[in-house]
């Protein structure tokens, strides 16, 4: 079969999908990868589309979200869809979707700073300050108490913020392949962050460590798949008695910790390509 992957430049060093394009070729199978902004494209003309059986995405840039639109356009089976990654790729959207589906998530807050400073109580500090369109917890901010607001620099006109909720230094995260659900334990990006509650996402070395799935956690990969349409995702959780609250979900993680990841993905896209999976 003739595989497309629809990835951005930067995660090509990365874990994935340069595994799940392995195992694809190991496996007989052609894997071509096409970076939406390594070339220019003629509108109109979808012969880069020519043959695909199917077109994985790993990004969620502006050019990529237009070309997987173009191939969904043209009758391209795709993974994941357009529709899906724009879900969760505005946290502001995401977390509307989150609340209003009364899914497990801390108290969260939308505005620019100034209003935010206003609006949020005292009891929901220390909060976490996101940029809207941030990813691999870049620009993830700390605050501990409101007047930390005042005068503090931020590059969007508005904010989301999140009350942050204390653990043991360990975030759980979910990895979802279709119905197959992992979770794994690792250092929170807060744990590790050493610059007055600043944290990049560069730099960090995280160890892992698989945990068994609870029917809490199965009920809520489901669900979130199901709201958000997602077929490979992963949801970034912080363990609480009354079970996982949901912090942000994305798509195409880098599966860091499931066994056999590469194989696994591979194999998904292959029952997909063949239509053997619904969704």
């Amino acid at each position: 079969m003739k595989i497309g992957i629809l990835v951005e430049g930067r995660y090509l060093t990365q874990a994935q999908p340069s595994g799940m394009a392995a195992a694809l070729r190991s496996a007989g199978h052609e894997a071509v990868c096409i970076d939406p902004q390594d070339s220019a494209y003629t509108l109109g003309d979808g012969r880069w589309t020519q043959d695909l059986d199917l077109l994985v995405a790993r990004g969620r840039s502006c050019p990529l979200l237009c070309m997987l639109g173009w191939a969904e356009a043209r009758g391209v089976k795709t993974i994941n869809r357009r529709a899906a990654i724009s879900a969760v790729h505005n946290k502001a959207d995401m977390a509307v979707s989150l609340t209003e589906d009364r899914l497990p998530t801390p108290a969260t807050f939308l505005g620019p700073l100034v209003e935010l400073y206003k609006t949020i109580p005292a009891s929901a500090y220390p909060i976490v300050l996101k940029p809207i369109f941030g990813d691999n917890s870049r620009g993830l901010r700390l605050v501990h108490k409101a007047e930390e607001l005042n005068g503090m620099e931020w590059t969007e006109p508005v904010a989301l913020a999140q009350t942050f909720i204390a653990n043991d230094g360990h975030d759980l995260k979910l990895y979802g392949i279709g119905d197959e659900l992992w979770a794994v334990r690792k250092p929170s990006p807060f744990g590790l962050a050493a610059n007055g509650g600043v944290y990049g996402g560069k730099g960090v070395t995280a160890k892992v460590e698989m945990v068994p799935l609870t029917g809490g956690m199965k009920e809520l990969g489901g669900r979130l798949r199901q709201l958000f349409g997602l077929e490979l995702f992963g949801v970034d959780c912080i363990e609480t008695p009354e079970g996982p609250s949901v912090i942000e979900v994305n798509e195409f993680p880098n599966y860091t910790g499931v066994p056999e990841a590469d194989r696994r993905l591979a194999d998904y896209v292959l029952t997909r390509a063949r239509g053997e999976v619904n969704v």
